[in-house]
Formats: structure tokens, C-alpha cells, sequence
């Protein structure tokens, strides 16, 4: 796990150097399906071959320290009544917190960036399917997520509404002090090895995610 998130965390400042989208960590076939679909809820998700449902559309921003790295996406693991599931992830980046919108290519491939979603549909006791000719597009109004999937061709496969929830990962450090609930202006240096554990910021003690939950409103 060590070498696979230094390995991330190079590809992220090699591609922000040369000022092209940062890499995210690998999401592969397996990787993705193995994710539990969440329990049935407000998100919907409708198809040609069904209606799915999760408790809402999930976006996470990712805080590492040394060196200072933002991983961001927005995903999604719905759930049909017969135990089919579908998901995406799509990973985005700082804009997207303004403009609220976000289009990408669907791709197979095992790592993904901004500009690139990961689509998964799976029938009950079936195999995955990728889907790899498309695009994935995005907006978010206050707290409320909606979108489609469209094929190559501009055929829509797939729309998708739902509530918004934020979750936000910060390295121990940020959270380590009692007295100050809110963490500095600048990533606190962590010990050797400490920027590979993060933990859920859940009550947004830190400056950095309350401005992330800010942000959708």
C-alpha cells in the first residue's frame, strides 16, 4: 500500500508540474464491483433495463499532507430491487467545487483522472460490465446531483437524481488538536508515514473540508 500511494502521489505532482488533470489512484474492474452497492434510498438512478437506487449521490475529497495532494470525485453505487447494482466514479478537480459541473469521457481503463468516469452495471448473479464509449455529464444545484450517461452516438443510457452528501478525509494531524477544531491555513506536517492514513472529518473541524461542504449549499 506504501509504494502504490507514493506511486499516486508522484503521477499527482508530475501532472500538476506540467499543468495537465491529476491522476487518480487506480480504480479497476475489480476494485470498483467489489464496492457494496448502498442501501436503497432518495438517488435514482433509471435505464432502459431498470430503475436503481441509492441514499444519495456521494462526493469525497481526499486531503494528503506531505505533500500537500487534494484527490476529489464524485461517485455513486445504486442498488434494483433484484439485486442488480450501478456505479460510477468521476473523479474532478478545484473547479468543480465552483461551476458545479462536470462532463467526462467513460473509459476501461484502471486509472482515472478529470475529464474520465468509470461506469459499472452488473446484473444480479451476472458478470460486471464496463462501459467504455461515452460520456458521463454532471450538475449539482445546492444539495441536489443530477445526470445522464450517453452513448457514443448521443443515445441517452442512464439518468441519475439525488441528494448530495459530502465526506471529507484530512491526515490525523489536522484533527489532532482539541483545543483548535479548526486546522491551519497550511497542511500540518504529519510524522514519516503518517500522510498515508486519513480520517472522515465527520463534524468538518477543519478549515479545508468546511469549505468543501460550503461550497454546496
Amino acid at each position: 500500500m506504501l509504494i502504490m500511494r507514493q506511486a499516486v502521489v508522484s503521477a499527482a505532482l508530475l501532472l500538476g508540474a506540467c499543468a495537465k488533470p491529476r491522476e487518480e489512484p487506480a480504480v479497476s474492474r475489480e476494485a470498483l464491483t467489489a464496492e457494496r452497492p448502498q442501501p436503497r434510498g432518495a438517488a435514482t438512478v433509471r435505464t432502459d433495463e431498470g430503475t436503481y437506487s441509492a441514499p444519495s449521490v456521494r462526493f469525497s475529497a481526499d486531503f494528503l499532507a506531505d505533500p500537500p495532494v487534494t484527490l476529489m470525485w464524485v461517485a455513486l453505487s445504486a442498488q434494483a430491487e433484484d439485486g442488480s447494482t450501478w456505479r460510477f466514479r468521476m473523479p474532478v478537480d478545484e473547479t468543480f467545487l465552483k461551476s458545479k459541473h462536470a462532463t467526462a469521457q467513460l473509459t476501461p481503463r484502471t486509472a482515472t483522472g478529470p475529464g474520465l468516469a468509470v461506469v459499472d452495471h452488473q446484473k444480479a448473479q451476472g458478470p460486471s460490465m464496463l462501459m467504455d464509449e461515452g460520456a458521463l455529464d454532471l450538475t449539482v444545484t445546492g444539495r441536489q446531483a443530477k445526470g445522464e450517461v450517453r452513448t457514443k452516438d448521443g443515445r441517452v443510457r442512464a439518468t441519475f437524481e439525488g441528494p448530495l452528501t459530502v465526506e471529507c478525509m484530512v491526515p490525523p494531524a489536522w484533527l489532532g488538536d482539541a483545543s483548535a477544531r479548526a486546522a491551519p491555513s497550511a497542511p500540518v506536517p504529519a510524522s514519516p508515514g503518517a500522510d498515508e492514513v486519513r480520517v472522515l472529518d465527520e463534524a468538518l473541524a477543519t478549515s479545508r473540508c468546511r469549505s468543501v461542504a460550503d461550497a454546496f449549499r
